[in-house]
């Protein structure tokens, strides 16, 4: 029989912060904000990237000139330093202006699956009037995409930032309206009357997204494209060396850094993947109660990561979007000599899924949409095979590691927690 009155103080305890700080609780971890992802690093962490650093500060130095900057997009594969190099310096572009008569201000924006054109300056314009003296009120709803640039963007920055605005656009490929936001933004001056500096710094991991920027778009934005190209091994060891000191001193075993570096380096040299695991292996020793990072903490943590990067990737994904995706996961299990699966299968099997967990299912051509846009997330790969017996068709195939895959979908998905015990 469990003692409830025990069972209530070990809850307490475990919840209470009186009397000591819940980082001391640690033996593993020192300063933990280092290896979050979206921690922005002191220049003096950044590896690898000092030519592009030196070539965008000198692009972006043009708007306290009266040169004309370049708009950019940045192309790469995932953790090859794109958005870090974008963030930093346009954080100390911020900083050298502050204060002066030509202050910039910069906005990020990171695309969810429901972006809208309007979401998206609703956004920009939150950002700006965060970082005003005097800032409007931005409501979330109601208004439109006109209406946020016009009245809670523009005159705010025509007031407080003379200098100009920056405008950091991640995962362009994600977007679905892109063209228009990126149209929207380098036709400022001429479609909304401003009077001061736009500059666009586009982001994506899709080298191939490139010809999906219209010709409109690509006309009045005239973008400047970079490629960033993956880290070698001797520059991750670099960039994990740098944040050691997340960690107590002599935590971490000789070989766990290199050990990290050389599996981040066989995925295409992902810095952020390699930063992730260094920071999961410590919290699986951490778990286990041990005062030593070791190598087998790095492979136990290795799955894990793959299981958290997959999550990141369906993040905002509906309901009927995951259990498609869980249909194929159960297909490629029941079909271990097959890779590729077609929309009717995998609609079969979805339909069966929805019903287990009390959903009504999708018809074939949303379920079929679903599936395109997990081919657009990298999550899926598509091909379509025509003539023959079979006439048209669309197959798909699973990109990560099948098990991953299904660990991402049931964690992320109460539904299919419940479905699966």
């Amino acid at each position: 029989m469990t003692d409830n009155n025990t069972t209530q103080t070990t809850v307490d305890e475990i919840l209470s912060v009186d009397g000591q700080n819940d980082e001391d609780n640690s033996k593993i971890f020192e300063k933990p904000w280092l290896l979050e992802i979206d921690n922005l690093p002191d220049a003096n962490r950044i590896v690898g990237r000092d030519d592009k650093i030196k070539s965008l500060a000198k692009n972006l130095r043009k708007m306290r000139t009266d040169e004309v900057p370049d708009n950019i997009v940045m192309w790469g594969e995932t953790g090859t330093g794109k958005t870090l190099v974008a963030r930093h310096v346009c954080e100390r572009l911020e900083v050298t202006t502050q204060g002066t008569d030509g202050s910039i201000v910069t906005a990020y924006v990171n695309p969810d699956p429901i972006s809208t054109y309007t979401s998206t300056f609703r956004k920009i314009a939150e950002q700006v009037n965060a970082k005003a003296n005097d800032p409007v009120d931005v409501p979330s709803l109601g208004l439109s995409a006109e209406h946020y640039r016009n009245k809670k963007l523009w005159p705010i920055v025509k007031k407080e930032f003379p200098g100009g605005l920056v405008v950091i656009i991640d995962e362009i490929d994600k977007h679905d309206e892109i063209n228009e936001i990126l149209y929207t933004l380098s036709r400022a001056k001429s479609k909304d009357d401003v009077n001061f500096p736009v500059v666009t710094i586009g982001i994506s991991n899709d080298i191939e997204f490139k010809g999906d920027i219209d010709s409109r778009a690509q006309s009045t934005l005239q973008p400047n494209h970079w490629t960033f190209t993956p880290y070698e091994e001797d520059q991750l060891v670099s960039i994990l060396d740098n944040r050691r000191d997340a960690f107590y001193q002599e935590v971490l075993e000789n070989n766990v850094i290199s050990e990290v570096a050389e599996l981040a380096a066989d995925e295409h040299g992902d810095a952020r993947r390699a930063v992730r695991l260094l920071r999961n292996a410590g919290e699986v020793a951490d778990e286990e109660g041990c005062e030593i990072v070791t190598a087998d903490h790095v492979s136990e943590a290795d799955e894990l990561v793959e299981v958290e990067l997959f999550m990141e990737m369906v993040k905002g994904t509906p309901l009927s979007g995951k259990l498609l995706l869980f249909a194929l996961t159960r297909l490629d299990r029941n079909n271990s000599e097959k890779e590729w699966f077609r929309t009717s299968e995998i609609h079969r099997v979805y339909q069966t899924v929805a019903k287990d967990v009390h959903v009504e299912p999708k018809g074939y051509n949303r379920a079929l949409e679903l599936l395109n846009k997990h081919v657009t997330t990298g999550v899926l790969e598509s091909k379509k095979k025509e003539g023959g017996d079979d006439g048209k068709f669309r197959s798909y195939s699973l990109q990560g590691e099948v098990g991953s895959t299904r660990r991402g979908l049931i964690s992320s998905t109460s539904e299919l927690q419940e479905l699966m015990g």
